[in-house]
C-alpha cells in the first residue's frame, strides 16, 4: 500500500504576534486537538511544527467513545466519520486454533451506552480532519518548518526561540505546551523514570486491500465488521478495516529478537515479513499466510514512560506522548492525547495568576487517569501474550463470563468525559 502523506504546505503558514497567545510545539494529534480546544475557549494559539509532511505508514487507529465525544464537540468527528468505520464488535480469538474466545458488541450499542461511537480509522485521516478544522479557525496560526529550540519563563510569560529555515526567531506567549511526542525536546527528564524506555517489543504494521487478503485468512474473520485480536505466546495480531472499509489495517506485536534501542528497524524490502514470521510459525495457517503475504510490514519499536510528567514549570506543560508515552495494549494512546488536550483547555481560567494552581490540579487528575489506563494495558498484555496454564485459565474465563459483564468493565474508560469534573458523562 502507498504511504498516506499529509502535505502541510497546503496549510496556512502564518503568525499572529500576541504576547498573550498560547504556544504549542508540535502539530500531531495532541497539538492540533489542543489548538482547537483552546480556540473554542477564546485563546489565541500559535503552533510551531518542524515538519512540512506528515507520513503514517500502515497506521490505523482505534478511537473509543471517550475520544470521539470530545472530537464531536470540536467539530472534527463529522469530518472524520465518512472515512472511518464503526465496528459491530471487538472480538478476541485464539491465534493457534482460530476459535473465538470473546465477542464484545459495539456499533449502535456502544453509542447508546457511552453516548458516542466507537470508530476505527487511518491516523492520517484523523490528522487531516483536525488540520482542516484548525485552518477554519481565525485565532489559530501555524508556522511550518519551525522547531522550538530554547525557552525561558519570566514574570510576563514564556519566551521561545524557534529555528525557522536558516534563521532564529523569538516569540512571546503566556504558556508553552510541549506536544512534540515521545522524543520531546520540551521534556527535561530529571530521572530515568521520566525518560522514554524501550519495552523490548516491536509493533509491525501493514495495510492490505480487503480484496487482496488470502482466502485462508478471511475464513477466520467473524461475521460482520469487527476489530479482531488473535492471541498467542508472546505475540498478538490485531486487524480492523479503515478507509471506509476498503483497507484492512494490521498490527502484529512481537518480541524484539535483536533487542537494540534504535527507534527504526532495518528490514529486507524483498521479504519484509521474514524477520518476525517465526513468532507466528505455530499459529493458524490462515494467520501464517497473512503474515507472509501481506506487506510491507513497517516496524515501530515500542517505548513507554514509567512516570507521567505533565508540568515542567509554571509556564511549560507537556501533553500526549511527551508526558506519558505508553504501550498500545489498551488502544488508548491517541485517546489519552485527545483527553489531555481537552482537559487542559477547560482547566485554564481567565485569570493567568491562577494558572499555576489550576495546572497542578490538572497534572494530578491526569496522572491518576493515565496510571489507570496503563494498568489496564498491562493486564491486556498479559492476556494477549499468555501461554501454557495461564492461557488455558484465560480462555476458560473469557468463554464463561458474560459479554455484558466485560462491556460493563469498560464504563470507567469509555464513559469518561475529560471536560467534566470527575469525568462523569
Amino acid at each position: 500500500m502507498q504511504t498516506p502523506v499529509i502535505d502541510l504546505k497546503t496549510a496556512r503558514n502564518r503568525r499572529i504576534p500576541n504576547p498573550d497567545q498560547i504556544i504549542i510545539a508540535g502539530a500531531g494529534i495532541a497539538g492540533l486537538t489542543l489548538a482547537l480546544a483552546l480556540s473554542g475557549r477564546g485563546f489565541a494559539v500559535q503552533i510551531f511544527e518542524k515538519s512540512t509532511v506528515l507520513a503514517e505508514a500502515g497506521a490505523g487507529i482505534q478511537l473509543s467513545p471517550n475520544a470521539t465525544r470530545l472530537l464531536g464537540r470540536l467539530g472534527v468527528l463529522d469530518r472524520l466519520l465518512p472515512s472511518s468505520v464503526q465496528p459491530d464488535a471487538v472480538c478476541l480469538q485464539d491465534g493457534v486454533s482460530g476459535d473465538q474466545l470473546l465477542r464484545l458488541p459495539m456499533g449502535a450499542g456502544a453509542a447508546e451506552r457511552w453516548h458516542s461511537p466507537y470508530i476505527v480509522c487511518h491516523r492520517a485521516d484523523l490528522q487531516c480532519a483536525l488540520l482542516d478544522e484548525v485552518q477554519s479557525r481565525s485565532n489559530i496560526a501555524m508556522q511550518l518548518e519551525s522547531a522550538v529550540t530554547h525557552h525561558r519563563s519570566d514574570a510576563q510569560g514564556m519566551m521561545v526561540r524557534v529555528q525557522y529555515n536558516d534563521r532564529i526567531e523569538e516569540h512571546r506567549g503566556a504558556l508553552l505546551i510541549g506536544a512534540d511526542g515521545v522524543w520531546s525536546n520540551m521534556r527535561n527528564a530529571v530521572s530515568d523514570l521520566e525518560r522514554a524506555r524501550y519495552t523490548g517489543s516491536i509493533a509491525w504494521r501493514a495495510s492490505v486491500l480487503v480484496s487482496r487478503l488470502p482466502t485462508s485468512f478471511t475464513t477466520l474473520l467473524p461475521e460482520g465488521t469487527n476489530v479482531v485480536a488473535w492471541t498467542g505466546s508472546n505475540a498478538h495480531l490485531i486487524a480492523y478495516p479503515v478507509r471506509s472499509g476498503e483497507i484492512m489495517n494490521f498490527v502484529a506485536v512481537t518480541r524484539d529478537r535483536k533487542n537494540t534501542r534504535r527507534w527504526d528497524v532495518e528490514v529486507n524490502p524483498e521479504a519484509p515479513s521474514r524477520s518476525f514470521a517465526t513468532d507466528f510459525h505455530r499459529w493458524h495457517p490462515g494467520i501464517r499466510d497473512l503474515v507472509l503475504s501481506a506487506g510491507p510490514w513497517t516496524p515501530w519499536r515500542l517505548f513507554e514512560m514509567k512516570r507521567c510528567r505533565f508540568l515542567q514549570d509554571d509556564r511549560l506543560v507537556l501533553i500526549g506522548d511527551a508526558a506519558h508515552a505508553m504501550t498500545p495494549y489498551a488502544a488508548q494512546g491517541a485517546a489519552m492525547a485527545i483527553e489531555d488536550a481537552c482537559s487542559l483547555a477547560v482547566t485554564l481560567g481567565p485569570r493567568k495568576e491562577n494558572w499555576p494552581s489550576e495546572l497542578e490540579t490538572y497534572a494530578r487528575n491526569r496522572t491518576k487517569r493515565i496510571e489507570a489506563v496503563v494498568r489496564r494495558g498491562a493486564l491486556n498484555q498479559l492476556a494477549y501474550h499468555a501461554k501454557g496454564p495461564v492461557a488455558l485459565a484465560r480462555n476458560l474465563l473469557l468463554r464463561n463470563r458474560s459479554a455484558e459483564k466485560f462491556v460493563a468493565g469498560f464504563d470507567w474508560l469509555y464513559g469518561f468525559d475529560a471536560e467534566k469534573p470527575g469525568g462523569d458523562i
